[in-house]
């Protein structure tokens, strides 16, 4: 492994420098003239202009025009872009007249070689085709095809093509560009991801360097070699407005923020390209998520505080540099004063080619009545920047992190507070899904209750030093992010941004959030880097997904639902059964519940992360602000909960702490079954039992003008003898489940327990944060005179409601979730970039016989496990030798259910593959049972 332990230093150190030469460069240049008349800023045209025609954009989002059709235009050069209108020579690069042509279609993303000799772009030629990289002479000769994506046909989300778009040459003349082509879905729209790869000059060796889950913008190159490049991401935060700016090396390493990861406004920063002689400014586009990529542009310095609206100077919108609205795209910087652009002035209807000013000059150089005019850029050499050294090492599938000092940055934290640092993968989704009609929470394959928004893969933890170091190795190929633990398992301090381990790279770090310029401490001393970077160690409670139905219930079952939802009542008003609600869980929505404010999960201090709220999630949080170390519930299990909890193992207790610091992820796998994420009969369920309610006199105090107060853990679907609309109104009576809990008065719609959107529902524009001030809490409203509308379980309406919710779970179970038994079950697949490793030996195989003469199949779904492929084979035989004569199923789930096993002693055996590469056999024995035979039925006899 190669120790690069001063990367992040050798990073900083070469942006130091050349903000110095950068400064030198300006002071010792000639002064521009002081002229501001229209004729001298054409005259700084001083090169043909490339430009390309095309109809105006189309789609919904920034990231998706590729799926959009409306062909025609091409690519074309204004050999006098400083003549007057009459005399302007326009001559076509390619169009569909020229002699090396494409034909129709839409002709995007022009590019320029150093030399102005050549240019890329991409041209999609059919409505559901791919988008392609090809190149050609500046003089239209010399036509090239490099890239030829597949059709994609089964995991593209909505769409069907393949998408390589926004190429650039790199200095050692290989290209970069971003592509779709790893299958990974947006999460919030089921669209495919492009991130940066980079391919030789010929199209060959075509590979990713990112490993963003979500879409990446516009490569361009630094004078300094590094890629700048727009970098959209959400982990734990707003959906909407993290499209930002960060640079990357051309071997995928040493990935860096540069602007605005923590800005709300403006949403989204695209077309970024620096400023000649002036290496502290870049020029960009500034527009809104939801829209096309048309808005605003100007420049950004990027010696101003990376998260700061007055380092932007909007060209559109002087008074207010965050406003990200409007026509203007593609600046292609000329000075640091002065760029051209694509835009859209007053009363137009197309994008003309214009001149833009620092002092609010406004020329248009280039219009055509009939499509709009795009990505200018001027035909003439510019300097080659430096090729940057690779640091990756391609044959190693592991790099390692060097984390100097975790306190620093983790203001008041004392010292021997941080134990671990945790590793996580934010993984990205690679399968389909089933869910039908609007996207609840935002989500096209629902996770959680506006709150995280990815599946994540724990993948262990390593200690920290007593003087703050941790140096340890990591997976090549994920999207990871660590987070920093106390002695009790509870979180300090979490990224909530990703970086990769690049293969066989140790990067280094100084604490939480440096600075971008602080230089990096002497690290020669450090005794931990003179071992082997440690390996990453599983939790107490294991390792892999965490998933709330099937591994944090279960604990609440054991310890929890007794006093909290079963016979004893519902202590607190806390319900924490299982029961099956609309989207989740009774349990769940109880613990996510917005009880005060919406910015907040109050018991776990969960981030909520739906678009209205993106000045709170998208903020950098102090230390014990959020997650385990902030949480209530986490709390109250450190505690012990005054006694109540004594057998609450430690490993339990870690895992629910693990849990909550997934920021509140219900289904923690992209597992899936065809009947979506809702619960189809929900709605007629709670409206039958309102109805009831009417006639049962419930209606006096449950109706507020008009309208009905209902919250969602009401109903149990799983158990419906639990449910609280059946207790709260029954007499407390011998079999314990009478709460006798109603009063005689109104309901305060104030007082809810349990919501998820405190704002009625999600809310799509980011709103003021003073909109989310915490209200009070006062929990369960004791007052008013008892009443019992049930007197017993035999009352007719007791009857009637209870009818209608064991209905509705048989409904339910007709068409079952993914959390719900019987549920046909799809193996949701992560995106992999590298093969997860096979292991030597397969993982331990657990069989079970079943009454009914099933056997069930188990093995751990582990990180180490995850990504792998199973094969199951069964013998009569002791260590028999797996082949395809005894194979019974092969899957990528981790369990599995043999109904055709014969009966008596047989043995199983598992066998774990990745890439082709086998392990070797696990093996398993279980006892298979007869069939039982049916009872007989009951109440039947012979008929006279």
């Amino acid at each position: 492994m190669k120790h690069n332990v001063s990367a992040r230093a050798v990073g900083i150190t070469t942006i130091v420098l050349l903000l110095a030469l950068a400064s030198f460069a300006e002071a010792n240049a000639s002064a521009a003239p002081a002229k501001s008349d229209s004729q001298h800023l054409l005259q700084m045209l001083d090169a043909p202009l490339l430009f390309v025609k095309r109809h105006s954009y189309q789609g919904i989002h920034i990231y998706d025009t590729y799926y959009q059709w409306h062909p025609g235009g091409g690519i074309y050069v204004l050999e006098n872009p400083a003549a007057p209108p009459e005399e302007q020579k326009i001559r076509p690069v390619i169009d569909p007249t020229t002699p090396e042509t494409l034909g129709e279609g839409v002709y995007t993303d022009p590019e320029l070689s150093w030399d102005a000799k050549k240019v890329l772009f991409c041209f999609k030629g059919t409505p559901k085709g791919n988008t392609s990289i090809y190149e050609i002479g500046i003089d239209g000769a010399g036509l090239k095809r490099l890239t030829k994506p597949e059709l994609c046909l089964k995991t593209c989300g909505k769409k069907i093509g393949h998408h390589d778009v926004g190429p650039a040459y790199l200095p050692d003349g290989r290209i970069v560009f971003t592509s779709t082509r790893l299958n990974g879905l947006v999460p919030c729209n089921n669209t495919a991801v492009d991130i940066l790869h980079v391919m030789n000059a010929d199209g060959s060796d075509l590979h990713p360097i990112s490993v963003n889950n979500v879409n990446e913008f516009d490569p361009s190159i630094l004078p300094d070699g590094r890629i700048l490049y727009g970098r959209w991401e959400y982990v734990d935060k707003t959906a909407l407005t993290q499209q930002t700016l960060w640079t990357i090396y051309p071997d995928g390493s040493n990935e860096t923020a540069i602007f605005a990861n923590n800005l709300v406004q403006p949403e989204a920063f695209l077309d970024a390209r620096p400023v000649p002689g002036a290496g502290h400014l870049l020029a960009s586009s500034l527009t809104k998520h939801n829209s096309t990529p048309r808005g605003s542009v100007g420049f950004i310095d990027t010696r101003v505080s990376k998260n700061d609206p007055s380092a932007i100077t909007n060209l559109d919108n002087p008074d207010n540099s965050t406003v990200d609205s409007g026509d203007s795209c593609e600046p292609w910087p000329i000075s640091r004063d002065v760029l051209i652009a694509s835009g859209r002035p007053k009363g137009a209807k197309r994008n003309n080619i214009e001149i833009r000013t620092r002092k609010g000059e406004r020329i248009t150089v280039l219009s055509d009545p009939n499509i709009c005019l795009h990505s200018p850029m001027l035909v003439k050499p510019r300097n080659i920047p430096p090729v940057l050294e690779q640091q990756i090492d391609p044959k190693q599938n592991t790099g390692a992190f060097f984390v100097q000092d975790i306190y620093k940055g983790l203001k008041g934290v004392k010292r021997g507070e941080v134990k671990w640092l945790r590793v996580i993968e934010e993984t990205s989704r690679a399968s389909g899904s089933r869910d039908v009609g609007k996207n609840p929470y935002n989500q096209t394959f629902l996770l959680s209750a506006a709150l995280a928004f990815s599946v994540k893969n724990y993948l262990g933890v390593v200690p920290v030093e007593p003087d703050g170091s941790a140096y340890f190795q990591v997976p090549s190929g994920r999207a990871i992010y660590i987070q920093a633990l106390d002695e009790n398992g509870t979180m300090i301090q979490s990224m909530r941004t990703f970086v990769q381990a690049s293969p066989g790279v140790t990067r280094s770090c100084i604490g939480c959030h440096e600075h971008k310029y602080t230089a990096a401490v002497n690290t020669g001393n450090k005794k931990i880097l003179k071992r082997k970077p440690a390996q990453l160690i599983p939790e107490s409670w294991g390792s892999g997904f965490v998933d709330y139905p099937t591994m944090v219930q279960p604990v609440l079952d054991k310890h929890c639902i007794k006093c909290h939802g079963a016979e004893k009542g519902i202590a607190a008003g806390l319900d924490l059964t299982g029961g099956w609600t609309e989207h989740f869980s009774i349990s769940y929505e109880n613990l996510v519940s917005r009880r005060r404010t919406q910015v907040t999960a109050d018991l776990i201090a969960g981030i909520d992360c739906m678009n209205g709220t993106a000045r709170w999630s998208a903020q950098i949080f102090p230390p014990r602000s959020h997650g385990s170390g902030a949480a209530p519930l986490a709390k109250l299990l450190v505690s012990g909960h005054k006694g109540r909890i004594k057998n609450l193992s430690r490993p339990e207790r870690d895992l629910i702490m693990a849990w909550i610091d997934t920021n509140g992820l219900y289904h923690g796998s992209w597992d899936y079954t065809d009947n979506g994420c809702r619960i189809a009969a929900w709605t007629e369920t709670k409206n039958a039992i309102v109805n009831r309610m009417d006639s049962a006199g419930c209606m006096n105090c449950h109706n507020n003008k008009g309208k009905v107060l209902f919250e969602h853990d009401w109903i149990n679907l799983k158990d419906p003898h639990l449910s609280r609309i059946l207790r709260a109104p029954l007499a407390k009576t011998d079999n314990g489940y009478g709460l006798a809990t109603c009063r005689d008065r109104k309901l305060d719609p104030d007082r809810r327990r349990v919501r998820m959107f405190y704002t009625g529902g999600y809310v799509h524009r980011v709103l003021p944060a003073e909109n989310f001030k915490p209200q009070t809490f006062t929990g369960p409203d004791r007052s008013g005179k008892p009443v019992v509308t049930f007197q017993s379980t035999q009352d007719e309406n007791y009857i009637a409601m209870l009818d209608i919710i064991q209905r509705g779970r048989q409904s339910a179970l007709a068409n079952p979730r993914v959390d719900m038994p019987g549920a046909k079950i799809y193996p949701g697949l992560c995106r992999t970039i590298l093969p997860v490793p096979a292991p030597e030996i397969s993982p331990p195989l657990n069989a079970t016989g079943q009454k009914d003469g099933a056997v069930r199949l188990t093995w751990p779904r582990s990180a180490q496990n995850i990504g792998l492929s199973f094969a199951l084979y069964r013998n009569d035989k002791p260590a028999f030798e797996p082949d395809n004569e005894f194979l019974v199923n092969s899957t990528t789930l981790f369990n599995y259910t043999d109904i055709k096993s014969p009966p008596g002693k047989q043995y199983y055996a598992l066998v774990a593959s990745s890439n082709g590469i086998k392990s070797r056999p696990s093996y398993a024995m279980t006892t298979v049972l007869s069939p039982a035979s049916p009872d007989a039925p009951s109440g039947v006899g012979p008929q006279y």
